[in-house]
């Protein structure tokens, strides 16, 4: 039988950068409640639940309780989805030699303990379930290698979008297992009931790829901030995280990509759509359009229409944004009182536009 380290090759990080405590937890009133229950459970060594939606960081949280104890440089073992029982890796991941009794560690290698974390929980099988149980119990030793490297002690951190009550209750999960898992429960809210994290989120997220890319785009504008709060996140963490390494790589025309998710009015017309010809391109070509002119209008707006000001918050060229103007269609959406004024700026920069 193949020695289950073997298994975890590839999966067994000691170390791996981690946001501030600030970062994860953020300004919210739920994230500050949570890190409160986080300090008191982390070096308990107690089986955690971690629920939250896809892209919430629950993860993230598994790897941070897991630096605290038994520490970063313990083996931190991940175990994916899907891990069903008729599935050779989750059968291998989970299956073990029994220690012999009497038997001893090679050389001077100490015992050591480590962090399993089973990313979706709700997805592992029912043979697999028991076998999770028996780890968590005891009453199933788990040997890394030959018997070398055992763990004294081992915390499993399960997570799940999922909500277990309901599998329990359908018959798809283990009430026991359940039991065990959830005596201490931490869930994770969605990125759209805690904005007021966003602005410290976008700036981590900007600060580490702008290092990471090379790239020297600007920090994101107020303007830009304030758009990013409007949006419902439907991929929290993990997709303002993609968005800030578009920003940094393309600036305000790369942030502007998160319309793909975003409720757009009437982005492919109605007759379009009632004949189904559009493909899913110019779909996405469209909504991309009407979120774009979604944001200069408003930017416009919010400085008075000074194109120049507009386009430094959103670090486009001048030239650029007067194009964009045009092509938009928003020259009509000027109030008058700033008509003369824009006239004869325009005057002066004819040149510019394309």
């Amino acid at each position: 039988m193949e020695p289950i380290a073997n298994i975890f090759d590839g999966q067994l990080i000691s170390r791996q950068e981690m946001p501030p405590r600030g970062v994860i937890f953020g300004q919210s009133e739920g994230m500050r409640g949570l890190w409160q229950i986080v300090e008191r459970v982390a070096c308990a060594r107690v089986p955690i639940l971690v629920l939250g939606e896809k892209g919430t960081g629950k993860e993230v949280l598994a790897r941070l309780i897991h630096s605290c104890n038994p520490g970063p440089d313990a083996p931190f073992m991940k175990v994916s989805p899907p891990i069903a029982d008729d599935d050779d890796f989750g059968e291998a991941a989970f299956r073990v030699e029994r220690e012999e009794e009497g038997s001893t560690r090679n050389g001077n290698a100490p015992g050591r303990s480590c962090t399993l974390f089973v990313e979706d929980v709700a997805e592992v099988g029912p043979d697999r379930q028991l076998e999770l149980l028996q780890f968590i119990q005891g009453s199933r030793p788990f040997i890394l290698s030959d018997g070398n490297n055992i763990p004294d002690t081992i915390r499993v951190i399960g997570a799940s979008t999922h909500d277990l009550g309901q599998e329990v209750t359908a018959g798809k999960f283990r009430e026991d297992l359940f039991s065990l898992l959830s005596v201490v429960t931490l869930r994770l809210s969605p990125l759209r009931e805690r904005k007021e994290d966003i602005p410290q989120l976008a700036n981590y997220f900007w600060q580490v790829y702008s290092e990471r890319y090379g790239c020297h785009t600007e920090a994101p504008s107020s303007e830009l901030i304030s758009f990013l709060q409007e949006h419902d996140w439907p991929g929290n963490i993990r997709e303002i995280e993609n968005v800030m390494k578009r920003y940094v790589v393309l600036g305000a025309e790369g942030a502007m990509a998160l319309g793909h998710s975003a409720q757009v009015q009437e982005p492919v017309s109605s007759e379009t759509a009632a004949h189904n010809t559009i493909s899913l391109k110019e779909a996405t070509r469209q909504a991309a359009h009407a979120l774009e002119r979604k944001i200069i209008l408003r930017t416009l707006q919010e400085t008075q229409w000074n194109r120049r000001r507009t386009a430094r918050a959103l670090n486009i060229s001048y030239r650029a944004l007067l194009y964009k103007i045009k092509e938009a269609g928003l020259i009509s959406e000027q109030p008058k009182a700033a008509v003369g004024d824009s006239a004869r700026h325009n005057q002066k920069s004819r040149h510019d536009v394309v």
